[in-house]
């Protein structure tokens, strides 16, 4: 895993950013996660993205934790965004390190949500589910995370699990990630 780093002045955040499936053309530079990248540094967010090596669930965790180890280790007591497409969302919903600020968890698959033990921790979390996902649908998502706490759950209105037009997600999360950061 070779991290790929912006570099945002005066940052007040680090988000990691996690991409889809990699055996299904998940990459960091899936459109979602692209997006982020070039548009945190407007927020003052530096952004660290990478790919995953591999699909196994522990592996793709601990380069995740990685990962954020490697932006504690530059810019220690910036807090950390966990966010997520897909796959990357489920392995972002397993990582409950004390340095992470928020998760924000785009497509969840449920069954990764169902696994996670994020539930119960009062740090804030953002679930977006396109409205027509073939994988997780919002009520299933919703079903899963019904006891969470500090958890919004948005549905996507007119999108399936890939997404179509990303752009006003990358907006959307971009803004709840500055929310999270100027806390």
């Amino acid at each position: 895993m070779v991290p790929e780093i912006n570099t945002a002045e005066q940052a007040r955040g680090i988000a990691v950013l996690l991409h889809p499936h990699p055996h299904f053309g998940g990459n960091r530079f899936h459109p979602f996660v692209e997006g982020l990248f070039r548009r945190l540094p407007e927020i003052a967010v530096r952004a660290i993205r990478f790919d995953f090596s591999s699909a196994e669930l522990s592996t793709a965790g601990e380069e995740a934790v990685a990962a954020m180890d490697e932006g504690a280790a530059r810019w220690p007591q910036l807090p950390v965004i966990l966010a997520g497409y897909s796959f990357g969302a489920g392995i972002a919903s397993s990582i409950g390190d004390e340095r992470i600020a928020g998760w924000y968890l785009l497509a969840p698959p449920s069954e990764m949500l169902s696994a996670s033990n994020i539930g119960n921790d009062p740090r804030p979390k953002a679930i977006v589910v396109p409205e027509h996902d073939q994988f997780s649908a919002p009520a299933t998502v919703a079903q899963e995370v019904a006891g969470w706490e500090e958890t919004t759950i948005t549905t996507v209105p007119n999108a399936d699990h890939f997404l179509g037009a990303v752009q006003p997600i990358v907006d959307s999360a971009l803004r709840w990630i500055e929310l999270i950061t100027n806390r």
